[in-house]
């Protein structure tokens, strides 16, 4: 996809794959990391000819998620993938060469939705049970916890100069989306 100075939108190209996405972040310009949902390896890659890989990592359960139930990130200036399980109330942070990390697990992250690099390479992620946003470290430290007055934050983007935050709940009969200053 492309889009032009007047914001109009041209496809590019269209992708078959072999699994369903739950969430997909960019991994390079060729390149993109996605979560998968009735599949049996929860984070894939594909690239713009259609060449489907696999992510190394030592700490992701090789499970099958279902819809909704899981979401990944890609933070590029740590060569980190961040990925959420809602079941297990956890979020893994890969190191994608080495395949080590971290593993989450607070009663800060509940029912844990989507994620997103932060500035100074942290990271968001959207608790969805406790209905706030969690700013993790590189090394998995909890921050901070925002609270943002929002039912069921899903969702989480910042703009490439990490002022404006931009989240979405996932709470039906209440869909929103807030615009924060950073």
């Amino acid at each position: 996809m492309s889009l032009s100075d007047d914001s109009s939108i041209t496809l590019l190209r269209t992708l078959s794959t072999s699994f369903y996405c739950n969430s997909i972040s960019s991994m390079d310009a060729d390149t993109f990391i996605v979560s998968t949902y009735d599949h049996e390896r929860p984070v894939r890659t594909i690239d713009l000819q259609g060449n489907m890989g696999e992510v190394q990592h030592k700490l992701l359960p090789d499970k099958e998620y279902g819809l909704f139930y899981s979401a990944c990130t890609y933070i590029s200036s740590s060569n980190t993938l961040v990925f959420s399980d809602m079941d297990q109330d956890t979020v893994y942070m890969c190191d994608v060469a080495s395949g080590e990390g971290h593993v989450i697990k607070s009663d800060k992250i509940v029912s844990p939705r989507g994620a997103c690099a932060g500035p100074a390479g942290t990271v968001f992620v959207c608790s969805g049970a406790t209905g706030t946003l969690v700013q993790l470290s590189q090394d998995g430290e909890i921050l901070m916890t925002h609270d943002i007055d929002m039912e069921s934050p899903y969702a989480v983007s910042l703009n490439r100069d990490c002022t404006r935050q931009v989240v979405s709940n996932s709470q039906e009969g209440q869909n929103i989306i807030k615009l924060f200053k950073l």
